[in-house]
């Protein structure tokens, strides 16, 4: 009976010590870390420590939200942060067969933010851009997005939409998006700092350039553009710009300001339009004097004579035509006001204005190179002096001032000199020249005949001009400097007013050899035999073939 007492308190005891431990009396489970030891939910966790059961009932929360074991040993756990999780502090607790372990805390942070697409990928300075992802900030001050670095503007947010703009000072390179100070880089946004100009071009009227004009934009090397039609310039930088048509032929002109300054918007096509109106130019033909009808009238004619045409129509006498260099104009003495003064007709027989004002009579009128003056004779004191003249008639100057008669003035192809007649040293006229502001005067001839019309050759080495030295009016040539005179026409009859051509191989001039008054034209050396050019039972008069400019 003892014996049988003895072994049940055997049995009982053993049970007993069998029952302060786990399942088949192992260790109660431990933690002794949980790494890492913050991260938002999903985050993979390792916790340590002894006493686990990886056959056994065992689970794991993070502040009392279960999570996934992925595996187990008796001294390790790894298992993932669950989803759900407030930001902040979480206790640790494993779970093994009803024994529960407490470790550190974890803390759950917020999840990194994820960028999906942003549309549009490229834009202006306050494009409106949406970026799409997960993670965002439902509430927008707690959201960040910067475009190369620089902030931009939240305008609206949800967790997974934010909508901003492009800011100020922005730069082509990748956006970042930041939710409680985790960021996310996305796509390269193209921030679209540049624009595009259209520049339209129309050439209309009379004798247009065929050439294309240059086109510059601030001043950089000039770009061909036609001379009507569109060209366009992409990638100009925002803000203003100045641009200038050039290479323009003399007879046309920009109707409008040239340069003109444009701004240009980024992201936009910016237009301008040039208007530009030609002229009808006088190329190679002779302007002269003519009494075909009840009047004496300026006409045009080619250089063998042919294709002649009225310039103007008055019932007053017009005479001395002068062609200007850039052929758009043509200068002459008219009786329209009750004395002569001088006109301006276009090329193409429109617009006549009056240039001179004058109480005398005016004479001979001679454009500079640069068609900016003219040179003329005046008698409105009593006796001949030379002037010049703005084409609009101002700006009046007296170059010579004295008591012997002074005219027939040409102005030199170089600018440089002009040349006329005086009385200065006898009764008869001789040839001078003198500086554009009427200094340094030098006489070139010296004859007790008449010595006018002097005018420049084209290259202005020699010059052509009427004397009368071997008893009546022959054309004659010297030097610049008045040496080498050459008689060039031979003839009983008056020869007169020789105007050179454009080569300076030939000169055109008046004779009333054939009965009447008409235009002639022999070469320059005087050999051969001159050539009657208008040949009409009318008097014809004064040419002058149109220079070179």
């Amino acid at each position: 009976m003892n014996k049988l007492l003895q072994l049940s308190i055997l049995f009982i005891t053993i049970l007993l010590l069998a029952s302060c431990g786990s399942d088949s009396g192992g260790p109660n489970p431990e933690i002794t870390s949980v790494q890492p030891e913050s991260g938002p939910p999903g985050t993979s966790v390792t916790i340590a420590g002894k006493g686990f059961r990886p056959k056994g009932d065992m689970n794991v929360t993070f502040g009392g939200t279960a999570a996934t074991l992925t595996s187990a040993t008796e001294d390790q756990i790894q298992t993932e942060v669950p989803e759900g999780l407030s930001e902040g502090s979480a206790p640790v607790e494993v779970s093994v067969e009803g024994v529960t372990a407490s470790g550190p805390s974890f803390i759950v942070e917020a999840k990194a933010p994820g960028i999906s697409s942003v549309e549009p990928d490229s834009g202006t300075v306050g494009t409106e851009v949406t970026i799409k992802g997960m993670n965002f900030s439902a509430t927008a001050s707690e959201n960040s997005i910067t475009f190369n670095g620089t902030q931009a503007t939240i305008k609206s947010a949800s967790e997974d939409e934010l909508i901003t703009e492009v800011p100020q000072g922005a730069a082509d390179g990748p956006m970042e998006v930041t939710v409680k100070q985790k960021s996310t880089t996305g796509p390269d946004f193209d921030v679209i700092m540049d624009g595009t100009l259209e520049v339209h071009t129309n050439t209309t009227g009379s004798d247009k350039d065929d050439n294309r004009y240059d086109l510059s934009i601030d001043g950089d090397a000039p770009s061909s553009v036609a001379n009507s039609g569109i060209a366009t310039f992409p990638d100009i930088e925002q803000g203003s710009h100045q641009l200038e048509l050039s290479a323009i032929a003399e007879n046309c002109s920009v109707q409008g300001q040239n340069p003109r300054t444009i701004n240009i918007t980024a992201g936009d096509t910016t237009s301008t339009s040039f208007d530009i109106k030609c002229q009808a130019v006088i190329n190679d033909r002779i302007a002269f004097q003519t009494t075909r009808g009840s009047v004496a009238d300026i006409y045009l004619m080619d250089p063998d004579g042919s294709n002649q045409q009225a310039l103007t129509n008055d019932p007053a006498t017009d005479y001395l035509p002068q062609i200007s260099y850039s052929g758009t104009r043509v200068l002459f003495a008219s009786y329209r006001n009750g004395n002569f003064n001088l006109f301006i007709v276009n090329a193409d027989g429109s617009n006549i204005r009056q240039v001179t004002n004058s109480s005398g009579d005016t004479f001979n009128g001679s454009w500079a190179p640069d068609d900016s003056k003219i040179v003329f004779g005046d008698n409105r004191s009593g006796n001949e002096e030379i002037y010049t003249i703005a084409p609009d008639g101002s700006n009046e100057q007296l170059l010579t001032n004295t008591s012997a008669n002074e005219k027939d003035p040409s102005w030199s192809p170089d600018g440089s000199k002009i040349v006329f007649v005086s009385k200065k040293t006898n009764t008869s006229f001789n040839i001078y020249t003198m500086n554009p502001d009427g200094s340094n005067e030098k006489q070139l001839t010296s004859t007790n005949s008449s010595d006018t019309n002097p005018v420049w050759s084209p290259d202005g080495s020699k010059i052509a001009f009427t004397s009368s030295r071997d008893g009546n009016k022959e054309i004659y040539v010297i030097n610049a400097d008045g040496s080498s005179p050459q008689r060039i026409t031979k003839n009983s009859a008056s020869d007169e007013y020789p105007s050179w051509s454009r080569n300076g191989s030939e000169i055109i001039f008046d004779s009333d050899r054939d009965g009447n008054d008409e235009i002639y034209k022999i070469n320059a050396d005087g050999t051969g035999s001159p050539v009657n050019l208008s040949n009409n039972s009318a008097d014809e008069r004064f040419p002058d073939w149109s220079p070179v400019k």
